[in-house]
């Protein structure tokens, strides 16, 4: 019995002795974890009034994207059958309307339009919108050039690539700061003709 009690004592007064250095202050030290932040996922556009018009974009979709890309993007058909013959490569959905697009010959996005009211440029910028409107909003726009057919036509670039906003009811002789945008285009790698004729 006595050897038990000494080994009690011993393993009883290891477990509480101080430290080698007579330091008799304990801390105990905490540590809590820092929750990840998740990233959102940007919720998909349900209409056009949703798209922001950028340089080479509109919403989600980039100018010189393939066709492929543009599908998985869930706002196009692909293979539309249409009038007199033509079948359109891409065309957005239903619920997109006054955007278009047009594509290269391998099916990849050369243009992206808007031609009615909806989608605008971050800083409010839509068809309707006035010169003096855009012109306010960038003042690196272009200067007023021929655009379209034998119109009117300003120009804005961010590395390679474009936003073009036509002034169809102006040539650059006719224009005023009153004139409207009837027409927007974007691209990516040369700049935007303003036209949009045939399939």
């Amino acid at each position: 019995m006595l050897g038990t009690v000494a080994v009690l004592v011993l393993f009883t007064s290891a477990c509480g002795s101080e430290p080698p250095n007579g330091d008799t202050d304990f801390t105990v030290e905490q540590t809590t974890a820092t929750p990840t932040p998740t990233q959102a996922t940007p919720e998909a556009p349900g209409s056009s009034s949703d798209l922001v018009i950028k340089p080479g974009a509109i919403g989600p979709v980039n100018a010189g994207i393939t066709k492929d890309e543009a599908v998985a993007t869930g706002l196009f058909d692909a293979d539309v059958k249409g009038v007199e013959g033509c079948t359109f490569e891409l065309q957005w959905k239903k619920e997109f309307a006054g955007v278009d697009v047009l594509t290269r010959e391998d099916g990849s996005i050369g243009s992206l339009g808007v031609t009615a009211v909806g989608p605008k440029t971050e800083e409010g910028i839509g068809v309707g919108s006035t010169l003096a409107d855009v012109k306010a909003a960038y003042p690196e726009l272009s200067a007023v050039s021929k655009a379209g057919f034998d119109q009117a036509g300003a120009f804005l670039s961010a590395g390679d690539d474009y936003i073009g906003f036509l002034f169809g009811d102006a040539t650059p002789s006719t224009i005023k700061d009153s004139s409207k945008v009837s027409f927007i285009e974007v691209t990516h790698g040369k700049r935007p003709e303003l036209m949009r004729s045939g399939c």
